[in-house]
C-alpha cells in the first residue's frame, strides 16, 4: 500500500496501537536541540555582523572628524561661517546704539532737568561701564583648542583627544574646564 492510500482509507483509529512515548520524547528532544542550536548560531552571526558594522561606523566617524578638521583649517570656509554670526551681532549692536541715542535725547528734553545738554553728555561720559569685560576668550572657543572640543562632540574618546593635544604641545587639562579664559593673542598654551 502507498502512503496516500493509508491516508484516504477509513481506519478506525481506536483500533491502532498507541505511539511509543520514548519515541515521541526522542522526536521532541531532537526538535528542541536543533531549534536551540539554530537560534544560537543565528544570534552569533547577527552579533558578529553588528560588531563589524560598529567598527565600520567608527572608521567613518574618525574620517568625518579628520575631514571636519581639514575643512576648519581652510580660511575661506571659516570666514564664510563667521560672517553670518558677525552680521547678526552688528545688527544687535546698532540696535543698542539706537536705543542709547534715544535715551540720551529723552534725558536732554526732560522737564525739570537744570543741566545743559553739554553737561549731561559729560555726566554720561564720566560714568564707568556697568559690566567689566573679561580678558580673553573661553577655551572652547579658542582657535587652538576649538578643534579638540569639536572632536569630543562628534564622539572621539577623551584619552585619544588628550594624546593628540599632548602631541601638539598643548595642555590636555583644558578639556576638563572648557570655560577657562585664555588670551586671544596666545598661540601656545602649556
Amino acid at each position: 500500500m502507498d502512503a496516500s492510500e493509508l491516508l484516504t482509507q477509513n481506519v478506525d483509529k481506536t483500533q491502532l496501537p498507541p505511539l511509543h512515548q520514548k519515541r515521541i520524547l526522542a522526536f521532541v528532544n531532537h526538535f528542541l536541540i536543533s531549534s536551540c542550536s539554530f537560534l544560537n548560531e543565528f544570534s552569533l552571526q547577527c552579533e558578529t555582523k553588528f560588531i563589524e558594522l560598529e567598527r565600520k561606523l567608527q572608521k567613518v566617524e574618525a574620517a568625518l572628524t579628520i575631514l571636519e578638521a581639514k575643512l576648519a583649517s581652510i580660511p575661506d570656509v571659516e570666514n564664510k561661517e563667521t560672517a553670518t554670526p558677525n552680521s547678526e551681532k552688528t545688527a544687535a549692536v546698532e540696535q543698542n546704539n539706537n536705543n542709547n541715542n534715544n535715551n540720551d535725547v529723552s534725558n536732554k528734553t526732560e522737564p525739570g532737568n537744570n543741566k545743559a545738554p553739554a553737561e549731561q553728555e559729560e555726566d554720561v561720559a564720566e560714568q564707568p561701564a556697568a559690566t567689566p569685560t573679561p580678558q580673553g576668550i573661553p577655551a572652547s572657543e579658542h582657535s587652538l583648542y576649538k578643534k579638540f572640543f569639536k572632536m569630543l562632540q562628534v564622539g572621539v574618546p577623551l584619552p585619544a583627544v588628550q594624546l593628540k593635544m599632548q602631541s601638539e604641545g598643548l595642555d590636555a587639562n583644558i578639556l576638563s574646564n572648557p570655560q577657562t579664559l585664555l588670551p586671544a593673542e596666545s598661540t601656545d598654551e602649556s
